[in-house]
């Protein structure tokens, strides 16, 4: 959660509630305990003889630790089948700039993430929807899509998706990850969200990580409020499917940008061997559960008719539809008046968008700013109606 303070010398009431997204101040690791790991990590290599900052022998012996232990299910335990990056939005922008050329399709989900629709169409890349339901892409469309585009790359969400935290079936990605196999078409599923899936025991572990199948690559990252000032992402697939996509193990990053990431990489490697992460992953999926579940029924007790949500299986948005008629982002320049952020829904789609809906990144709010939030989102949505329209 972010406020940011106006300059108008209003008072902590008027403060702005950004709920577009972003990475919070602070999180389980602080940001404080962050920066002195990268200190000391800086220290170290510049004391060290012969010191090499850009050693990947650093970057090699993190990648060992996280196949054996927290990505194992995406690595099959071998580091091989890991390339590390600076987030997700930083793999697949190297994907992007090493494997797709303008005039290429990318076949998705008609809703998907924005940031991955924007890179793919800065890049001219052509992106078309593919037909599905709640439970993921549909497997007969996919395959008529393939024949007729000859798409590079199908680039889907299956676990936690931005931006409406859905869940395939193991049997529909499955068939899928098949049907790309037999077609020989690259398979691109985005799982920067997956570490936040509330209840995993819903959801075996074949079902909801099943992420090492042959012809598939996986793009993820650490969740944003468990390391503070930590942006670490990562890329798992098979050596040969590696390679043809992305570039060097640096991005062909400059020299200073491979020193700046073996250093977090040495100070993350340390903070691994001092502080497993599955416990606090645990606390931060339990409470990304709890604000979501508060932010719902603060929502139901508002009573907007025509206002609509399904509750997400994880992540840490929530994705509204608003009652029929008003518009995503003309609500937002209205919210924005009396103090609110958030993003419009039109921009998740791959075509033909809905405008009556809106995302909101409610996993850094608390309590006040929960209610205060509701509250400003439902004036707004009263400015445009003309009244309140409460059951």
């Amino acid at each position: 959660m972010i406020a940011v303070e106006r300059h108008d010398g209003r008072d902590d009431m008027e403060k702005i509630i950004n709920w577009m997204g972003g990475w919070p101040n602070d999180g389980f690791v602080s940001a404080s305990d962050w920066e002195e790991r990268l200190a000391a990590a800086a220290d170290r290599s510049r004391r060290g003889p012969g010191a090499d900052t850009t050693n990947p022998d650093v970057s090699d012996r993190l990648k060992r630790m996280l196949a054996c232990g927290l990505l194992n299910a995406q690595t099959s335990g071998e580091p091989s089948h890991l390339r590390l990056t600076a987030g997700a939005d930083a793999a697949l922008l190297s994907l992007v700039k090493r494997g797709l050329q303008p005039g290429d399709v990318v076949l998705t989900e008609p809703l998907t993430s924005r940031s991955a629709l924007q890179m793919f169409r800065k890049a001219g890349v052509r992106v078309e929807p593919v037909t599905g339901d709640s439970g993921g892409m549909d497997p007969d469309a996919l395959a008529a899509a393939i024949s007729l585009q000859r798409p590079k790359l199908v680039y889907v969400s299956p676990v936690c998706s931005d931006p409406h935290g859905a869940v395939w079936p193991v049997q529909r990605f499955d068939a899928v990850s098949r049907i790309c196999r037999i077609s020989g078409v690259t398979l691109l599923r985005d799982d920067r969200q997956a570490m936040l899936l509330y209840d995993a025991e819903k959801y075996s572990e074949n079902d909801a990580k099943k992420h090492a199948v042959d012809g598939v690559l996986s793009i993820g990252q650490l969740p944003p409020g468990l390391v503070a000032g930590l942006r670490f992402g990562w890329v798992a697939g098979e050596p040969a499917l590696l390679e043809r996509w992305f570039s060097s193990p640096f991005g062909g990053d400059s020299s200073h940008n491979r020193e700046v990431l073996t250093l977090e990489h040495q100070a993350f490697l340390e903070l691994l061997q001092e502080q497993p992460l599955e416990p606090l992953l645990d606390m931060l999926r339990v409470q990304c559960d709890q604000r979501m579940r508060r932010l719902t029924d603060i929502l139901s007790q508002k009573g907007v008719r025509g206002l609509r949500w399904r509750k997400p299986a994880g992540g840490v948005h929530l994705w509204l539809t608003l009652p029929d008629g008003l518009d995503g982002e003309a609500l937002l320049r209205g919210a924005w008046i009396r103090g609110l952020m958030f993003q419009p829904g039109a921009p998740f789609y791959a075509q033909e968008p809905q405008r009556n809906t809106l995302r909101l990144t409610f996993a850094y709010a608390d309590e006040r700013q929960m209610k205060l939030g509701v509250s400003r989102l439902v004036e707004a949505i009263g400015d445009f109606t003309g009244r309140f329209d409460i059951g």
